[in-house]
């Protein structure tokens, strides 16, 4: 299963957390990370990248 990951936006209100919103740790794991583990979880076996 194909799997695209939209991670648009400013992220201003994470501003202060780091600069680059996917990159935020939660509990010590940058928050793409839990994205990428739940949709492999969830069967993803294929990632898409988009670049603007």
């Amino acid at each position: 299963m194909k799997c695209l990951i939209i991670a648009a936006g400013q992220g201003t209100r994470l501003k202060s957390k780091g600069d680059i919103k996917p990159l935020v740790p939660l509990l010590g794991v940058p928050l793409i990370e839990r994205i990428i583990r739940s949709a492999i979880e969830g069967g993803a076996d294929e990632f898409l990248s988009l670049n603007p």
